[in-house]
């Protein structure tokens, strides 16, 4: 406080500036012991900078051990609905797309008893919960997921640049960002993206560590759409070629990592 206070005041002339320590003195003497924000009153609003410009405001990216915390409970949501489907994750929303939408929001949710109790099995992660952020994200809110390009702006949401619920191949070139064609760059969380033969669309699986997948099949409840668990050494053996996660694989577009991770 002195020092901003003499900056502020400063003159050449000698009386100013005996004046400007005099009063400095005087401020000084009357603050508290601690001066803080009055009890009660509002948190700071949240950033909108976005300093890497990868389209997230950096309020809502996540730093140091939360990326990995989160990766972890990511991919544990992801490997719990092979055991079953929980009823929140709607009929509609299930398919390869669904299951990265899924448990990226439920990572980031408060992972309570009541939450737990919503599935059927959650092999438990080893890292706690989330720490520096929770869902709904700071600026964005629920449209956590980018559509478009560009560095992060005040009214993205309302342009539609960020949404709730989109595709695997807006996720993967918008959301996330590719991490290496060859799996040896992969870590747990991590999302392995492919282009689906004859298709102009996207299918992805989420990496666990360890060489496991899993993934859902894409096809709707009517049509016997399930998540399945394999190993990466299964795709390679038995898999149709245009899903074996190889450089090889002209339909295996790589590694993939969740942008607020970086």
């Amino acid at each position: 406080m002195t020092s901003w206070v003499r900056r502020r005041w400063f003159r050449p002339d000698a009386g100013l500036l005996a004046a400007s320590v005099f009063w400095a003195s005087v401020l000084v003497a009357g603050l508290p012991a601690a001066a803080s924000a009055p009890r009660g009153a509002e948190p700071p609003i949240p950033s909108v900078a976005d300093r890497d410009r990868d389209g997230y405001p950096d309020a809502a990216e996540l730093t140091g051990q939360d990326r990995v915390r989160f990766a972890d409970w990511f991919a544990a949501v992801a490997e719990s609905q092979y055991s079953g489907m929980n009823a929140d994750w709607r009929p509609e929303d299930r398919d390869c797309g669904g299951l990265l939408r899924y448990a990226f929001v439920n990572a980031l949710l408060p992972h309570d008893p009541a939450w737990i109790a919503k599935f059927r099995y959650l092999p438990r992660p080893t890292s706690p919960d989330v720490q520096g952020l929770s869902y709904p994200l700071p600026v964005i809110s629920r449209s956590v997921f980018r559509v478009a390009g560009g560095a992060y702006r005040p009214g993205d949401i309302e342009a539609g640049r960020l949404v709730g619920r989109t595709t695997v191949q807006y996720l993967a070139t918008h959301s996330m960002v590719r991490v290496s064609r060859t799996l040896d760059q992969a870590r747990r969380g991590d999302v392995l993206v492919f282009l689906r033969p004859g298709l102009r669309s996207y299918h992805s699986m989420v990496y666990l560590g360890g060489g496991r997948v899993v993934y859902h099949t894409g096809a709707s409840p009517e049509e016997g759409g399930e998540v399945r668990l394999l190993t990466v050494q299964s795709l390679l053996r038995y898999a149709e070629r245009a899903f074996h996660p190889a450089p090889s694989n002209p339909n295996f577009l790589g590694v993939y990592r969740w942008k607020v991770l970086n």
